[in-house]
C-alpha cells in the first residue's frame, strides 16, 4: 500500500493538496451504521464504534490574520472531530465535540447563510476525487456560470450544533458579485436527505459544550440544479480524498472573531480545493491503526524496499 501511495505522490493527483501529512479516516461498516443515532446529542456511539477522534485541536493551525488570531488554548476553546466513511452509501460521517468558555450564538434559525456567524459551527470542505482546483466559481464569469462552477468538484459545508429550526447543515453556494454581494446558500437538495443529515445541541455555560453529528455526500461533479446529472464520489478503501475543517471562536458578538483555526493553515481554503489536506480512507478490515501518515514515512518505506 505504501508503494501505491508514494506512486500517487510522484505521478498522480496527490499534488492537488497541501501539507506533509495524510490523515486517516476509518471505514464505518454497514452493520455499524445502524448503531448510529445522529439526533440523540450523544457521542457514545461514535466512541464505541470509532473509539478515538480522528482530529484533535492540536492538529489545527490558528489563522493570525482573522480576528484576534488567538492560538489554541483549551481553557478558551477545545474541540475534537470524529471522521468516518461508508462505501455502500458513499457518505462521509463527521462528529464534533466542542467546549467554549464564552458561547456566543444568537442564531434563531431560518437563514442557513448566517450559520457561520455564530459559535458552535464548523466548516467542512471535501474533495472526493482529489482533483483540487477552484470550487467557488471565481474569475470573470456570468452569474449562470458562477452558479454552475461553485461547489462543482469540491464542496464547502457549514455544520452547526445549535439550530433552533432543526436544520444543522448548509452547503455554501456561489459568491454573486455586485452591490451587497454575499455568499448564496447552496441548493437545498445537496444538504437534505438522502445526501446529508445531522443533529446536535449546545449545553451548559462556562464552559458550554457543543455536539454535532451527521454526514454529507461528496460529489465529483455537482450540478447545483440537477441531482440526476450530478455524480457522487466513489468512496473506497485506500483512496485519498481532499478534506479540510475550519472552526471559529467568537467571544463578544456574532461575527467578531477571537480565533479561527484551520486544519491546513493554508490561505483561501474556502476558494480552492488545492488547499485541502490529504486523507486516506482506511478499510475496516485493515490492520492499520487510526493515525497520521506522513509523505516522509511513505517515501522512507518506499526507499527501504
Amino acid at each position: 500500500m505504501y508503494i501505491l501511495l508514494f506512486a500517487l505522490l510522484l505521478v498522480g493527483p496527490a499534488y492537488a493538496h497541501v501539507g506533509d501529512r495524510i490523515y486517516s479516516i476509518p471505514e464505518i461498516s454497514d452493520a455499524d451504521l445502524d448503531r448510529f443515532d445522529l439526533h440523540d446529542t450523544s457521542l457514545d456511539d461514535w466512541r464505541s464504534i470509532l473509539v478515538e477522534p480522528s482530529l484533535w485541536a492540536t492538529d489545527f493551525v490558528a489563522d493570525l490574520t482573522v480576528g484576534e488570531g488567538a492560538p489554541y488554548d483549551p481553557a478558551d476553546m477545545d474541540y475534537q472531530f470524529w471522521l468516518g466513511w461508508n462505501g455502500s452509501t458513499d457518505r462521509l460521517y463527521v462528529a464534533m465535540e466542542r467546549t467554549d468558555d464564552t458561547f456566543v450564538n444568537e442564531y434563531d434559525g431560518g437563514n442557513l447563510g448566517d450559520l457561520w456567524r455564530h459559535d458552535g459551527h464548523f466548516e467542512l470542505f471535501v474533495d472526493g476525487d482529489h482533483s483540487g482546483g477552484d470550487i467557488r466559481g471565481s474569475g470573470d464569469l456570468t452569474e449562470e456560470e458562477r452558479l454552475l462552477e461553485s461547489n462543482r468538484t469540491g464542496q464547502q459545508y457549514v455544520a452547526s450544533a445549535h439550530a433552533p429550526d432543526g436544520k444543522h447543515i448548509n452547503c455554501m453556494g456561489a459568491i454573486l458579485p455586485g452591490p451587497g454581494s454575499k455568499i448564496r446558500s447552496g441548493s437545498e437538495w445537496v444538504f437534505s436527505l438522502p445526501y446529508a443529515d445531522g443533529g446536535g445541541g449546545a449545553f451548559g455555560e462556562t464552559p458550554s459544550v457543543s455536539i454535532f453529528e451527521g454526514y454529507v455526500t461528496p460529489f465529483d461533479d455537482l450540478i447545483w440544479n440537477s441531482p440526476e446529472d450530478s455524480k457522487k464520489s466513489d468512496l473506497v478503501a485506500d483512496k485519498i480524498i481532499g478534506l479540510s475543517i475550519s472552526i471559529p471562536d467568537f467571544d463578544t458578538e456574532p461575527s467578531a472573531y477571537r480565533a479561527f483555526h484551520t486544519l491546513t493553515g493554508a490561505y483561501d481554503t474556502w476558494r480552492s480545493a488545492s488547499n485541502f489536506s490529504d486523507c486516506l480512507l482506511v478499510g475496516v478490515k485493515k490492520e492499520t491503526s487510526v493515525e497520521d501518515i506522513s509523505w516522509a514515512r511513505i517515501k522512507a518505506t518506499f526507499e527501504e524496499k
